[in-house]
């Protein structure tokens, strides 16, 4: 050990030893994802109880489902939910939709050292 540098894991101090991301590489900032469906509506001059009822009455979306993304309870999205609510957005009015209008990202802390473990 004596001249080489090794990552020390629970530190993850640099030691120059090579990984397979390379010396002394920094880890991902952490991002959280947010649906902003509630926005997107208001951006629109639209009520999300418009879109939920529009999307029961296509059958295309449950009105609870809508609800529950404009309240932000979910973790998870389906890319065809996705789609689906894009298609009610855009079917309501005349508007095409982008992803970055029913999602957003933004980061939550700092990029932290990648510690090797090899």
């Amino acid at each position: 050990m004596s001249g080489s540098r090794r990552w020390h894991a629970r530190l993850a101090v640099p030691t120059g030893r090579r990984s397979h991301l390379g010396f002394d590489t920094i880890g991902p900032t952490p991002y959280a994802a947010r649906i902003t469906l509630r926005e997107a509506c208001e951006t629109r001059g639209l009520s999300v109880y418009q879109v939920a009822m529009s999307g029961t009455a296509q059958g295309t979306l449950d009105a609870g489902t809508v609800y529950r993304l404009a309240r932000g309870e979910t973790s998870r999205i389906d890319l065809q939910t996705l789609a689906a609510v894009a298609g009610i957005l855009h079917t309501l009015t005349g508007q095409p939709v982008s992803v970055a209008e029913l999602l957003s990202l933004k980061a939550t802390g700092a990029a932290v050292p990648y510690a090797y473990r090899g």
